[in-house]
């Protein structure tokens, strides 16, 4: 109960940071703003500084930022208003919740790399008959050293050579109760699809890991070119994953997780540790970032596709079209959000942990 609580706070305080990301950039561009709000529904506390009112509310799932003449026909016209800031100021307004999410994100990628990351060592666990480590004589605790003259770290580093191996002869070095041995393993082709519904082959070499774990670190400027590597490969697979989604070739709800896979994901990870806690976090405060860059008139990517249609065009979009823009773009989040919730509680079985908690 304690990890699921810890879980919400952390996913508000995701949205929170994104929030405050437009809060400052507002205030560096002399905006002002007049509310600032933390959460939804019933108010704890409320306090107003300066021309800001602050509030914190029972559920820690959201917020929003509220600053002088943000829409039209409530602006006055004075300096300090969000519309009478120029386009590219208000595109960095707009864009400044986005980029504290993804410059969060970096910060704990960094700070897991730092502080040590668990690694899935190259230990044979299970050894499957007839494949083609049973049939070299590969046994049950042997460690991968080597692969083609490359030494082998992790189990993730040995299956990435193996899957692009198939049919091609491997050297292999490995240690078997302390002694090295030579082997030459040929993985199988196998046919397959991958997670983003693409038809491919893949070598299988037929074992399965033990378990057995190690922490890595590295010193904090290779963790900063680790974590931009890692959130690049996440970004890439984010896009190829939508693409996936828009042309049929992968489900809605195999690939994608809301707010209760997200607390649910989160709680179990905060039951192992710090670096898988931040790792997730991580993720998931990147993929807020993207999310909130989807053209959608409700999120901010909307916001910034009517900000450049008015530098294009020399002039805003009419109120008329965005308003209706933003009708639309709400109908569809709010639908999109009930699937991935629905989607969330089968996946992992929400309602039949509910059951066995009640019956306790």
């Amino acid at each position: 109960m304690i990890a699921t609580l810890i879980s919400i706070l952390v996913l508000g305080l995701l949205v929170i940071f994104h929030e405050m990301g437009h809060l400052l950039v507002a205030r560096w561009a002399q905006v002002r703003v007049l509310r600032f709000s933390m959460g939804f529904g019933p108010r704890i506390l409320n306090w107003k500084r300066g021309h800001t009112e602050y509030s914190l509310s029972a559920i820690p799932l959201g917020g929003y930022v509220k600053m002088a003449g943000e829409q039209h026909g409530e602006e006055t016209h004075q300096p300090w208003e969000y519309l009478s800031k120029p386009v590219g100021v208000r595109a960095l307004i707009v864009f400044a919740g986005p980029l504290v999410n993804y410059l969060l994100a970096f910060l704990s990628l960094w700070v897991v790399f730092v502080i040590g990351f668990p690694e899935l060592l190259p230990v044979v666990g299970t050894v499957s008959p007839d494949m083609p480590a049973q049939i070299v004589g590969l046994k049950t605790s042997d460690r991968i050293l080597e692969i083609e003259g490359k030494p082998v770290e992790s189990w993730d580093a040995m299956t990435k050579i193996v899957y692009a191996s198939a049919d091609k002869p491997l050297s292999f070095v490995i240690e078997r109760e302390g002694l090295r041995q030579n082997l030459s393993i040929t993985p199988r082709a196998k046919q397959t699809t991958d997670p983003f519904g693409r038809e491919t082959t893949i070598g299988l070499i037929g074992i399965s890991p033990s378990g057995e774990f190690q922490t890595y670190r590295v010193g904090p400027l290779q963790a900063i070119g680790k974590a931009f590597k890692q959130q690049a490969q996440w970004v890439s697979q984010t896009m190829l994953a939508l693409w996936s989604i828009v042309t049929g070739k992968i489900a809605l709800r195999d690939s994608v997780t809301g707010p209760i896979g997200i607390v649910f994901l989160t709680s179990s990870a905060l039951k192992t540790g710090l670096s898988p806690l931040l790792f997730l976090v991580s993720l998931f405060s990147l993929s807020l970032a993207l999310f909130n860059l989807f053209p959608l008139p409700i999120l901010d990517g909307g916001h910034l596709l009517f900000l450049g249609l008015e530098w294009f065009r020399g002039r805003p979009v009419s109120v008329r079209i965005q308003e209706r823009s933003v009708q639309v773009g709400f109908v569809l989040l709010m639908t999109l959000v009930l699937v991935i919730c629905v989607n969330d509680i089968q996946r992992f079985g929400l309602f039949e942990k509910l059951r066995e908690w009640v019956q306790r």
